[in-house]
């Protein structure tokens, strides 16, 4: 009992914090009275902590200091340490500087977003991202939209309202943040017609399964997980000619959305986007955030004449892209178009490094580094983001030691740092995996972890 009343003196109180905040120039008062009471919570809660006796009044305020700092913040730059590339929770794909500065002066001026110099009238938005898109996958019309469940969204209630669409069990997917296919494919306003079973569908299911109220066969790729063993699942070419014979029409989700293969052929699993169009189906919608490496976007794509009702249906409106996602896209393509995407974009440059080029980042930055709190471990890389499900990339990272702290202690420090390093836990060690650390951050993650084990 004398123990814990110990620990819990060093807890300033909240005039010493206020004080303490007001010398550091931040806010203090009844105007983050709240925050401030569910810090010190938090700070009673962490005992541990509060026991060593590293643990001083001192440091009690400056932790204080630091979470609100990271509170106030909106959106701040962090290191990825996690090895996930397309890291969901970190904002999916990172932009590229080099076009970032080629769309400053873009950005910042008046554009030709919706005007055609030529005639001096009004433009088509899409004219230069269409053009692009449709060189690069062999579509005939493409349409952009702000996501890609935006983009099967508006596909269905475009072409299937009031009307059944056929799809497997094994394909009615979940992804992050609860966006579920069953339920797009209701609020469509569309019917759903569920056949096979969630490890087996056959070419026969789909025959059996339509009628005349039937207007869309759906296909979905399953980019965040995988059936494996007992499987069977009918082939794009397959189904197209289905939709050939029958007149209905044949809509596939790829999600992630690949354009070109990657290096490691062993990543190579996902359909390409040029080859799905060349089997034959009427539209494709990929994300623009995933494996293409650009801003978030639905993009779809296909026949002209199943695109020009899109484009034309009233909701699409309200889900078009604003001018700074245009022109991150189209310079994400242009990239592409110029074959040099694993320059130029971020993602596409991770998802290609050699093992042995992020190995010798990893040793430049343990260069300087105390040999006893900080080492070299193989480690593998993951796509993220759903996509490419259960693929890994070989990869070195640093491996932290610490008599002082736990693996989650550590990480948390790493939290704390500015600015904050994300790290993840293998086999029971901290580890920050190189492969995601931006080439620009490698100094200023050395900074950072001289702080946490300095």
């Amino acid at each position: 009992m004398q123990q814990t009343q110990y620990i819990f003196s060093k807890i300033p109180s909240i005039q010493e914090i206020d004080h303490y905040l007001e010398s550091q120039g931040l806010k203090f008062g009844r105007e983050i009275r709240n925050a401030v009471q569910k810090l010190l919570f938090d700070i009673r809660q962490d005992v541990d902590w509060l026991s060593d006796s590293k643990t001083t009044r001192q440091s009690i305020l400056e932790r204080i200091k630091s979470d609100l700092e990271q509170q106030k913040r909106e959106l701040t730059p962090v290191i990825n340490g996690t090895g996930a590339i397309i890291h969901t929770n970190l904002g999916r794909s990172v932009f590229s500087r080099e076009l970032l500065d080629e769309i400053s002066e873009i950005a910042t001026s008046y554009t030709n977003l919706e005007f055609s110099l030529e005639t001096g009238k009004r433009g088509m938005r899409l004219s230069n991202v269409g053009g692009l898109l449709k060189t690069l996958t062999g579509a005939e019309e493409a349409v952009v939209v702000n996501n890609n469940a935006a983009g099967v969204l508006l596909c269905l209630i475009t072409l299937a309202k009031e009307q059944e669409v056929v799809i497997s069990r094994g394909e009615l997917v979940e992804i992050g943040g609860s966006f579920r296919i069953p339920e797009i494919i209701e609020v469509s306003g569309a019917i759903l017609k569920e056949i096979g079973t969630t490890n087996r569908t056959r070419l026969k299911d789909y025959e059996r399964a339509i009628t005349e109220n039937t207007a869309v066969i759906l296909k979905v790729h399953t980019s965040n997980y995988q059936i494996v063993g007992f499987t069977e699942s009918v082939h794009t070419a397959d189904l197209s000619q289905l939709v050939r014979r029958t007149g209905k029409i044949l809509i596939e989700d790829l999600g992630s959305g690949a354009l070109v293969n990657f290096d490691d052929s062993r990543l190579n699993t996902e359909p390409l986007v040029p080859q799905v169009l060349k089997d034959g189906v009427d539209i494709v919608t990929i994300s623009g955030d995933k494996l293409l490496g650009g801003p978030q976007a639905g993009i779809i794509l296909g026949k002209k004449k199943y695109l020009d009702l899109i484009r034309n249906h009233p909701l699409y409106r309200a889900l078009r892209c604003d001018k700074l996602t245009m022109l991150l896209l189209e310079k994400t393509l242009v990239s592409y178009a110029k074959n040099r995407q694993s320059e130029v974009v971020p993602t596409q440059r991770m998802l290609n490094e050699p093992e042995d080029s992020v190995r010798q980042r990893t040793e430049n930055l343990l260069r300087g580094l105390d040999s006893g709190s900080f080492s070299l471990i193989q480690c593998n890389s993951t796509p993220g983001g759903g996509s490419l499900p259960g693929k890994s990339i070989p990869s070195w990272g640093v491996k932290l030691s610490s008599k002082e702290w736990t693996e989650d202690q550590l990480l948390a420090r790493l939290r704390r740092t500015d600015p904050p390093v994300i790290g993840r836990i293998v086999d029971g060690d901290a580890v920050i995996d190189c492969r995601t650390v931006l080439p620009h951050q490698i100094e200023v993650l050395k900074k950072c972890l001289k702080e946490v084990l300095g």
